[in-house]
């Protein structure tokens, strides 16, 4: 069972959190057991060593690394006959008041020019039922192929209120032309049926999956699909070194649990997201900053000779 990765990993992160405290305690135990003027000084040091490790750790996923996002850049061969720039805009969990990140957000977003931008679910906390709120990031999305966006955990007459532009594609697909090329983009519900939209990408020349979580990836290789985009797991949010992502709420567990994958001809990619969980989960990140993407769909190396 693939979760069940993410029982060590919580497990491996228990100990790593409490091994800079083994000291402190063990010297604790000591001198309250002793009284000792030698084991007072090696309690002071162990206090102190305890918190060079501890307070960086949580400035960082409180302050630091929430508010520090990366542009990432993907390039991928597809079967096209121009490049395809793609601007992936994954869990923005927006609120009601701005966060600092958006600010370099709108920076992104005057300055990229992608053909195409999707919204991989999560693009507001459900507690927001204003559209006014979501216009500061929303009303700036434009590209000349649309905005389309599955569904995460979503309202999504809010969202379309805020953007009208946006196209929520629910078991549904649709047909872009870019050029010569024949883009089909399909959006997938965990539920429902799917096979009428499927049957629909089949005159497109190149098809993009979007769906909010991984956990449909492996169907859509099996249905030939050439990209998958998704997000949901946030990375983990929090990360462990050689470990990766601690919890990531996917059936699919750590399979796809974040950054780019290939399944025979099927490229998968998974972003890290762009905000935070809604509280009471703890507002952090760590070695897992904020990420939105851009992805580049390059013509075939054979292609272009």
């Amino acid at each position: 069972m693939e979760n069940a990765y993410e029982w060590e990993g919580l497990l491996l992160f228990c100990v790593l959190s409490m091994l800079p405290a083994v000291p402190f305690i063990i010297y604790a135990t000591r001198y309250v057991r002793t009284q000792q003027q030698t084991t007072f000084k090696k309690l002071l040091l162990s206090m102190l060593l305890m918190g060079v490790v501890y307070i960086p750790v949580v400035v960082d996923a409180f302050w630091i690394e929430p508010n520090w996002p990366v542009l990432d850049r993907i390039d991928i061969e597809g079967n096209v006959t121009q490049p395809l720039r793609i601007l992936q805009l994954s869990d923005l969990h927006l609120e009601m008041e701005p966060a600092k990140r958006e600010e370099w957000l709108l920076r992104q977003l005057d300055a990229l020019s992608p053909d195409l931008i999707v919204l991989t679910g999560d693009i507001h906390q459900l507690d927001m039922t204003n559209p006014a709120p979501l216009k500061r990031i929303l009303s700036r999305l434009h590209a000349p192929l649309g905005i389309l966006a599955c569904v995460g955990f979503d309202n999504t007459r809010v969202i379309t209120a805020a953007n009208p532009e946006i196209r929520f594609l629910e078991n549904a697909s649709i047909i872009l032309h870019n050029g010569s090329d024949t883009i089909g983009v399909i959006g997938l519900l965990l539920v429902g049926g799917k096979e009428e939209a499927y049957a629909a990408m089949k005159e497109a020349t190149y098809r993009i999956t979007l769906n909010h979580t991984p956990d449909l990836a492996d169907e859509t290789v099996e249905k030939g699909m050439d990209l998958y985009l998704c997000g949901h797991a946030h990375g983990g949010q929090v990360r462990i070194p050689f470990w990766g992502a601690i919890i990531t709420n996917c059936e699919s567990g750590k399979k796809y649990e974040s950054g780019l994958y290939q399944r025979g001809s099927t490229y998968i990619y998974t972003s890290r997201g762009f905000g935070l969980e809604p509280r009471p989960a703890p507002q952090v990140r760590f070695l897992c900053r904020p990420q939105v993407t851009l992805i580049t769909v390059h013509p075939k190396k054979n292609e272009r000779q």
